[in-house]
């Protein structure tokens, strides 16, 4: 039985005079995050971006790449291999699609560039092997994830 850990808290609002603009602000931290649309999306959109944002999207994308990579560098370091900005860089795409007349990511891509010591390759090919296992984002989305929803209508 799952055993519930933390609950993230996320408020979403319009940011008045911009159509597609959202400020994401994050329980216990103080500055909100921006997130909109780019130019990648005008076309399916039908809107031109008065100002070109990362997309909720590309956070998802930055998500799944983050913790795969966060979750690869503790690998390593458990095996005595060190993951610095020199060590360890990850380069990550998202795959979107049409489907249905939905705008779908279908798939991420990760490409990895490790430095490693010769006498620890194999260790490095491990953390490899087994490093999206640990990942919490990845095993999420493999999983499935729940999404519910209710409202509150106030009428002015």
């Amino acid at each position: 039985m799952a055993r519930t850990l933390h609950l993230l808290k996320i408020k979403v609002e319009y940011e008045a005079g911009h159509s597609k603009v959202k400020r994401i602000q994050f329980d216990g931290f103080d500055q909100p995050v921006r997130m909109g649309v780019h130019t990648g999306f005008s076309e399916f959109y039908n809107v031109v971006p008065e100002e070109p944002l990362p997309s909720s999207l590309d956070y998802l994308v930055a998500a799944i790449g983050g913790c795969m990579t966060g979750t690869l560098a503790s690998a390593l370091r458990g095996r005595g291999i060190e993951s610095g900005p020199d060590k360890l860089t990850a380069e990550v795409e998202g795959q979107l699609e049409e489907v249905q007349g939905s705008l779908l990511l279908t798939k991420v891509s990760i490409s990895y560039k490790l430095k490693v010591p010769k006498d620890k390759r194999p260790a490095a090919e491990r953390a490899l092997l087994y490093h999206e296992t640990a990942c919490p984002v990845s095993a999420s989305l493999k999983k499935g994830i729940g999404v519910e929803w209710r409202s509150e209508i106030v009428e002015e």
